[in-house]
Parts: structure tokens; sequence; C-alpha cells
């Protein structure tokens, strides 16, 4: 029996007693998110076509476009599952019956406090004539509530440009803080590698959202950030063991810097994927059997976590390890060319001392 649970150890997982050599196919590794973000751009021209509307070709919810949310104020009756089920069908029916998608739905509250709150886009109608459309509509289909009980509030398209610019900005201000961090903690040519690391996780982020046609909305802005603060963290755990295995090389004879960067990922995997594949179990869950708002928070996680454990033992190190050879390389060459020159001038003064004497 202990025979075949050790068998079945995790410690299987440690690829150190292993040595597995991956640099090599380091195109592969490269060609792969390529491949995903090309699949990207044909799907988005096809959700573009379809709808004919380039906008659509990414699912942008309300927080980017624009639109309504609605909230109905209930009461105590919405703590019961089957009534809220109930409620949230029917409103949206009323809502889709005048032409417009529902894209979230949630409760808000509970007791005499608890509401649904509704999210759907009218942009392009009379937003007040189409709000009172929908009001009439709710009092006839529930006479208990009233107009007070029924609170629809606009967002602009201007005010959702806002939000777009300010998680942009927020984004480039992670990106630099996190260049700098890393590039003082351990040198420049880390730094530049995790940040190829950040913008790979946020680009695979983007291009998954796309293919499978995932709403983008606020809880994406933060999914997308939680997601390059839990890859950098991998990133540096994997440099830093790239730094100790580096520093034996003072004491022991050279070693290529392949070599450092292969073991250095090889040692930490099991760490990595272990603490991944733990996380994406309850983010799996949240994403199959939560409510809408956390699905739309889980999905573009379960991207990211795919995303940023590839970037932190797969694509950073490879960059890194690239980066550094051909700076080698280029050092090599300039000091041959060095060397050359001293030889060539030793010669011609050689020469000129020969032609003196004669």
């Amino acid at each position: 029996m202990n025979k075949r649970i050790s068998k079945f150890s995790i410690r299987k997982l440690d690829l150190s007693s292993y040595n597995v050599h991956f640099l090599p196919k380091y195109r592969i590794w490269f060609a792969i998110p390529l491949v995903i973000v090309l699949v990207a751009v044909i799907m988005f021209s096809i959700f573009a076509a379809v709808n004919k509307d380039a906008q659509s070709g990414m699912n942008l919810g309300i927080d980017f476009t624009g639109g309504t949310v609605l909230t109905v104020a209930v009461g105590p009756d919405l703590d019961n599952s089957d009534t809220y089920a109930e409620y949230s069908k029917t409103l949206s029916d009323i809502i889709e019956d005048q032409g417009y998608n529902v894209s979230y739905i949630q409760k808000s509250g509970s007791g005499a406090d608890a509401s649904i709150m509704l999210k759907y886009q009218n942009k392009d109608a009379d937003i007040e004539e189409s709000n009172q459309a929908l009001k009439d509509a709710i009092l006839a289909q529930y006479p208990n509530l009233t107009t007070a009980d029924i609170s629809p509030e606009s967002i602009s398209a201007s005010s959702a440009k806002d939000l777009l610019e300010k998680a942009l900005i927020s984004l480039v201000v992670i990106f630099v803080v996190m260049l700098a961090y890393i590039a003082i903690r351990f040198e420049l040519w880390s730094g530049i590698a995790a940040l190829i690391g950040l913008i790979h996780d946020v680009v695979m982020m983007i291009a998954f959202t796309i293919i499978f046609h995932i709403e983008v909305n606020t809880t994406y802005v933060a999914a997308v950030i939680t997601i390059v603060a839990y890859s950098i963290n991998n990133t540096i755990i994997v440099f830093d063991r790239v730094r100790e295995t580096m520093r034996s090389e003072i004491k022991t004879a050279k070693v290529p810097v392949e070599a450092h960067v292969e073991e250095a990922v090889n040692d930490t995997f099991t760490r990595s994927a272990v603490s991944t594949i733990t996380t994406m179990i309850p983010v799996f869950l949240l994403g199959c059997f939560g409510v809408l708002s956390l699905k739309q928070f889980a999905w573009p996680i379960m991207f990211g976590l795919i995303a940023g454990t590839y970037s932190s033992l797969i694509l950073a190190p490879t960059a890194y390890a690239m980066i550094r050879r051909a700076i080698l390389n280029a050092k090599k060459k300039k000091g041959e060319a060095q060397k050359q020159a001293a030889t060539e001038v030793s010669g011609l003064n050689t020469k000129r001392r020969r032609d003196i004497n004669s």
C-alpha cells in the first residue's frame, strides 16, 4: 500500500530529477501565443461580420459602451430562490421584448432591502422614452410594485471611456513599477523578461475573452490586475532561483546561462504547478456554478492563471536566457574584434621596427 502511495506522490512532478531541457524549443514556446492571437483575430472578425459592427468583435459590456442599470426593489419575497428565479426571468423577458439584451443580473441586499439589478444596452435609443416603456411594462406585470420601486440609471459613453482610460493607465503604472522593482532586486534583463511575460498574460486574457466571447466589464479589469499580480509573484520566484544558481558560478567552473535558467525552472516547477492547480479548482467551480457576476470574474481569472503559469515558467525564463545569450555573444564578438585589432596594430608596429632597423 505504501509503495502505491509513493508511486503517485506529488514529488513525481519534481522536474529537478529529470533535468528537462526546454530552451532549445524556444520557437515553439513563442509560436503558441502567436497562434492563439491569430485565432482571436479570426474570431473577432467573424463576430464583427455577423453582427455588422466592429465593436461586436469583442463583447464589451455597458461599463465600456454605455447603457442602463435597472434596479427593481422587490422586498423580502426575493430571499426565496424560486421567487428570485421567477423575477429574473420575467424582468429579462420584459427587457428583451423591448429589443435590448440583458448582460448582467444580480441580487442586491436582503430582507426589506432586497432588489434585482439588471444591466442592458440601450445607448442608441431615446433613454427616457425606453426607460418609461420598461417601467410601464414591469408595473403591468407586477401591480404590487410602485414607480418608486423601479430605478433606471443611465451610464453614458463618456463615463465608459473614462473608465477604459483609467484601466489602461493602471496597467501601465503596474508594468512600470514591476519593471523597476525587478530591475532593482535582480537586474534590468530580468525586469525586461518579466515585462514580456506580463504583456503576454494580458494579451492572452484578451485573446481568450474574444475567442469565447465573454463580456468585458469592470470585473474583467479587476481580473486582469489580479492576474498580473499573481503572475509576477511566480516569475519573481523563478528569477530568484536563477540568481541563486548563478551565484555558484563564482565558486565552480563556468556554466552556460541556459543551464542556470533550466535548473531554476526545473526546481520551481512543482511549486508553481501545484499552487496554480489548487487555485484553479475553486475558480473553476465558481465559473461553472456561481452567479453571473462571479462567472464573469472567474473565467477571465482561469484564462489568466493558465497564461500566467505559462509565462512565468516558460516564456519569461526563455526570453531572459535569449537576452543574456545575445549580450554575452555581443561582448564576445566585441572582445574578439578588439583582440584582432590589437593584433593587427602590434603586427604593423613590428613591421615598422623591422623597416627602420633595415
